[in-house]
């Protein structure tokens, strides 16, 4: 299996390969041919622009994201209910707003550790791990209101969130590795629509918590979605496709690191979801003013969920058909700069705070989510292979794990420092802080492309990075590829 995701002349067959089944047929490559299609050369010709997916790999994604869309769900069930009944167990609001944060400040921390271990462990294997453990203490979770008001409660709250987020970051990181391998050149496309999934776990996730809620009380949602996503676990183990082998190899973060673009493309990643938990936290009590209805709440996130959800494999397809990631990156958080604007509003553009204002804004929101966020994981991947590291589960791993992480922290630094920056200078001025958060992303990834280019640099360049990292070069170079310092050639 080659990877010809930058259409670079140094390919190295060291990738990890999956059942004949999982073998990738997308867009005709010659490279991924059978030997029944090497000798009818009118086959490919037919067929090099007619992508389609095997039964396999449909069922894979299709695995991957209905897991994917209830553990968001499962994630966001506690929107509606849980800040009431905690404080009814004597829960201050402040270790309400942690027992949120602490899910993706764990998420932080272990997810480039999942992403170091998975090529020895496995990714299918760490899949079905982390959504086992994710689940049950999702289910475990349901019944912390039998619990003593006070201490007890809040530290078994605590407990079971921490042991949760290892599990989702476990089954997260996996799940982008899956993705990585089992569709070599369409990543942004597939893991887009990977984002529609979780897009939309993130949509129902409150109303179907609310629901259950109202029904059974306050175990109901736990334990229906927290089940739902334990069924998801003996589905998987028939679905999911095996790897041929496990590798002892491991990637290294460090190296990714020493990238220069890839900086600023986590500094992206961080914002996407900082500011979406911004106004998670902050956004009802704003629009409270306008005497609108929990419904009303519900139907605005629903709004720009959706438009995300259903953009977002457009995105996809645009960054991998047109390999513009970092423009695309650069037009979303304009999008976005322009929408915290308007949901504030602003004083900066002197506009008065209106319901329609903040309708208008969450719209432009939700264009410009999907193209800020999806081309980042391609881009990660573009450069790491420009600059010298294999098309290897280890690196497919490592990378995943940084994606989740950044985004993890995003999720843990936007409600916890939002809300105290309403507090301390108003959501209107908050909100101008996060939209010139927006253009200054901006600015760095436009300015990190032009100095690529002008400096020219290019995969010859991964010699440069080679030299920085001396010492961790075994830890990245896989055995088979056999790659040697040679002379540049123009």
């Amino acid at each position: 299996m080659v990877f010809n995701m930058l259409g670079s002349e140094d390919h190295h067959d060291s990738s990890i390969h999956f059942q004949d089944e999982t073998e990738p047929l997308l867009n005709g490559h010659a490279n991924g041919h059978s030997k029944k299609t090497e000798t009818n050369q009118d086959e490919p010709q037919k067929n090099d622009n007619k992508p389609f997916l095997t039964r396999r790999q449909l069922l894979t994604l299709l695995s991957l994201g209905i897991t994917s869309t209830l553990q968001n769900a499962s994630f966001a069930i506690l929107t509606p209910f849980f800040p009431v009944e905690a404080s009814k167990k004597g829960t201050k609001q402040w270790q309400i707003g942690l027992i949120f944060g602490i899910y993706s400040l764990i998420s932080f921390v272990i997810s480039p550790l999942c992403g170091k271990i998975l090529p020895r462990v496995g990714g299918k294997f760490m899949f079905l791990s982390g959504l086992w453990i994710s689940a049950g203490c999702n289910m475990l979770f349901g019944a912390l209101d039998r619990l003593q008001s006070g201490p007890q409660f809040i530290y078994f709250c605590f407990l079971l969130r921490c042991v949760g987020a290892v599990g989702s970051a476990a089954c997260g990181t996996a799940s982008f590795a899956l993705i990585t391998n089992c569709f070599p050149n369409n990543i942004a496309q597939m893991l887009a629509w990977m984002e529609t999934f979780s897009g939309l776990g993130v949509m129902i996730g409150p109303f179907i918590g609310g629901v259950f809620y109202q029904i059974g009380g306050y175990q109901l949602p736990f334990l229906v979605l927290g089940g739902a996503c334990m069924v998801c676990v003996p589905i998987n183990i028939f679905l999911l496709p095996s790897q041929r082998d496990v590798s002892s190899e491991m990637g290294s973060m460090r190296q990714l690191f020493t990238i220069p673009t890839v900086w600023p493309i986590c500094v992206a990643i961080m914002m996407v979801p900082a500011g979406l938990g911004f106004f998670d936290a902050t956004i009802a009590l704003h629009a409270k003013q306008f005497d609108v209805t929990p419904v009303t709440i519900g139907l605005m996130f629903l709004l720009t969920g959706g438009i995300y959800a259903c953009l977002s494999p457009l995105w996809g397809y645009l960054a991998d058909k047109k390999k513009y990631t970092r423009l695309m990156i650069e037009i979303g958080f304009i999008f976005i700069a322009t929408s915290y604007l308007f949901i504030g509003p602003s004083p900066l553009l002197k506009m008065k705070s209106s319901l329609t204002n903040i309708w208008i804004g969450l719209v432009i929101l939700g264009v410009g989510l999907g193209s800020g966020l999806v081309p980042t994981f391609q881009d990660v991947m573009m450069s790491a292979r420009k600059y010298g590291m294999p098309d290897t589960m280890a690196t497919h791993s490592v990378t995943s794990g940084l994606f989740n992480s950044m985004f993890a922290l995003g999720s843990f630094i936007g409600p916890t420092f939002g809300s105290l920056m309403v507090q301390q200078i108003g959501f209107e001025w908050s909100v101008t802080v996060f939209a010139l958060a927006a253009i200054i992303v901006t600015i760095l990834v436009l300015v990190m492309d032009l100095c690529e280019k002008n400096c020219g640099r290019s995969g010859k360049s991964s010699k440069v990075i080679f030299s920085i990292v001396e010492d961790d070069r075994e830890s990245f170079l896989p055995a088979s590829a056999g790659i040697q310092d040679k002379p540049d050639q123009a």
